[in-house]
């Protein structure tokens, strides 16, 4: 078993066994945003040809309200910027490989299952659609631009689940694991075709209201 499964598992675990801590200062709030700061890994096959490396850091902010019992409905925004090699030159255009830049922006929407909020230490899980722009030169790119327009737009979908203790009963601090498919340029959105990947993120949100 792949140790990103097994890592997945312990985390369901924890957060299984977090939300058995009673806690009855809080109540389900309509709205919360927040931020985080994290460790992206990218899915595309043959990124590291071209890029220092699958890994990168990955700063995001989110945003939700609840539209029913402890449902929400979720906006967030992420981004992961990557610098070509120091050395080597692009067989196909005989570019230096250190002026190749990746920068990816992606937005996803969806649902964030929040049980109720009845202890400092509890957990939360959701999924959604997410949609991806991606930059980079054309002379340096992964993708075959023959007779392309530049086209940097596509889509795919995630999963995250999260684990949060409460600092205060409108603050707490969270632990994210998000997993996503996205595909751009007419390919695939799985496996070794996706622009999405795993993202592992500390984080602060705020809920009002």
């Amino acid at each position: 078993m792949r140790p990103i499964v097994l890592f997945f598992l312990l985390l369901i675990s924890l957060a299984v066994g977090l939300q058995a801590q009673s806690f009855s200062a809080f109540s389900q709030p309509r709205f919360f945003a927040g931020g985080s700061g994290g460790l992206f890994r990218i899915s595309l096959d043959d990124f590291t040809s071209i890029y220092t490396s699958r890994w990168g850091v990955s700063p995001g902010g989110a945003a939700g309200v609840r539209v029913y019992k402890n449902n929400y409905l979720v906006g967030k925004y992420r981004t992961f910027n990557k610098n070509g090699k120091p050395s080597g030159i692009a067989p196909h255009s005989g570019l230096s490989l250190s002026q190749a830049d990746w920068h990816e922006q992606w937005i996803a929407v969806g649902v964030r299952i929040q049980p109720p909020l009845e202890s400092r230490g509890n957990s939360y899980y959701g999924f959604g659609a997410v949609f991806y722009r991606v930059e980079e030169d054309e002379n340096l790119s992964l993708f075959d631009m023959q007779n392309e327009e530049n086209r940097n737009t596509g889509s795919g979908f995630y999963l995250e689940l999260g684990l949060q203790y409460f600092l205060h009963p409108r603050t707490a601090g969270f632990f994210e694991m998000e997993i996503a498919s996205g595909g751009i340029r007419g390919r695939t959105g799985f496996e070794g075709f996706s622009v999405g990947g795993f993202r592992f993120a500390l984080g602060l949100l705020i809920f009002l209201f």
